[in-house]
């Protein structure tokens, strides 16, 4: 699947395009769609690369990431499933980006959250959004190959219009 947007949120207008890679699920793209929504705030990346300077000895990519004025991570989100072992990696190599992971269902997110909890060194570095109720099941069918997306969004709510489909999420921290 390939998404061409033709987004306007927060009084400001961008037309992304993203694809997905050779293992990338339809609805994996339409969730990096929403972070770059509800994320508009920052001017997110979606295309971070290792030539990103950034990122420059990293193992892994973000699904969206964004810099500050310097060139710096200020935010890493990761959409669904991500590891424990990367986890631990983004906190220590940039202990001063906001570290964020959009779970499809609260019951993800607090399996998570019980797992940072119990395993990781420093949980409250990580921030978890759900998606409530099967709002991201809606997102998900309201997204197609060419997306139209009007409305606004903060960071943890997204009031847009999508293709037609209304939407009003608060996405809940865990």
């Amino acid at each position: 699947m390939k998404i061409r947007g033709d987004i306007h949120i927060n009084g400001g207008a961008r037309k992304p395009f993203l694809v997905g890679g050779p293992n990338e699920l339809d609805a994996h793209l339409a969730h990096k769609l929403a972070a770059y929504i509800l994320f508009w705030d920052y001017e997110p990346l979606l295309d971070a690369s290792v030539k990103t300077p950034a990122l420059a000895g990293f193992e892994f990519l973000p699904d969206l990431l964004a810099l500050d004025g310097a060139g710096e991570s200020r935010l890493w989100v990761e959409c669904g499933t991500t590891t424990l072992h990367k986890l631990t990696k983004i906190t220590r190599r940039m202990p001063r980006a906001r570290l964020v992971i959009l779970k499809e269902t609260e019951r993800d997110a607090a399996r998570l959250r019980k797992d940072l909890d119990a395993q990781f060194d420093r949980p409250e570095k990580v921030e978890i959004l759900a998606w409530p109720d099967d709002s991201f099941k809606r997102w998900v069918r309201a997204v197609a190959d060419k997306t139209e997306a009007f409305g606004e969004a903060s960071g943890h709510m997204i009031n847009a219009v999508v293709n037609e489909t209304p939407f009003l999420v608060e996405f809940k921290p865990y």
